[in-house]
């Protein structure tokens, strides 16, 4: 005849093996969940920043002096090619005295460089503006976006992981291993009063 009481102490060594085995898959799962969820969250936490950079990086002085220089040379190619008038001199009408056409493209040599001045000036005052409304914000607003968006990603990732631990929890668990334990502490339990 059987020992119960050597039954019920296996039953229950062999239930506690089970579960043990069960919480350490439960574990394992659990590590590998966190560290997924670390390694994601570190990549799109990476990208947000690099894309704060990218903008950040745009003020520096030299960077943005040669943005807003591009801008700025660019209106006032414009804007003398608009106003300036051309710089050959005005033909002397037969008889008049040669100091009134030497007094006439003069003035008119003085009026071209005051436009010029006057183009250049503005081209430097609205360079600075048009660099930032059409080079700039769009850069910042990708930004922000990138940053909100990696955000939601983050978050969302935490719900995965939520669900992954809920999962690992429930792989922790062993039906087989209760029951044994529960069939050995009978069995033990009924060898000890025999």
């Amino acid at each position: 005849m059987c020992n119960p009481l050597a039954i019920g102490i296996a039953a229950t060594v062999g239930g506690a093996y089970l579960k043990n085995q069960a919480a350490n898959r439960a574990n394992r799962m659990s590590e590998v969940a966190v560290d997924e969820y670390g390694q994601k969250n570190l990549a799109l936490e990476t990208e947000g920043r690099d894309a704060v950079d990218n903008t950040r990086g745009m003020f520096e002085q030299q960077d943005f002096g040669a943005g807003q220089g591009e801008a700025t040379n660019r209106l006032a190619a414009l804007f003398n090619d608009t106003t300036n008038m051309p710089t050959n001199t005005l033909p002397i009408s037969s008889g008049a005295p040669a100091i009134i056409g030497n007094a006439m493209n003069t003035q008119l040599a003085n009026a071209a460089a005051f436009n010029k001045q006057q183009n250049d000036a503005l081209a430097n005052l609205q360079g600075f503006g048009d660099y930032l409304a059409n080079t700039i914000n769009p850069q910042m607003n990708r930004s922000a976006e990138t940053g909100q968006m990696m955000g939601n990603m983050m978050a969302g990732n935490a719900n995965v992981l939520n669900a992954q631990l809920r999962n690992a929890k429930n792989q922790a668990h062993s039906p087989l291993g209760d029951v044994l334990q529960m069939a050995g502490s009978v069995s033990t339990g009924y060898g000890l009063k025999a």
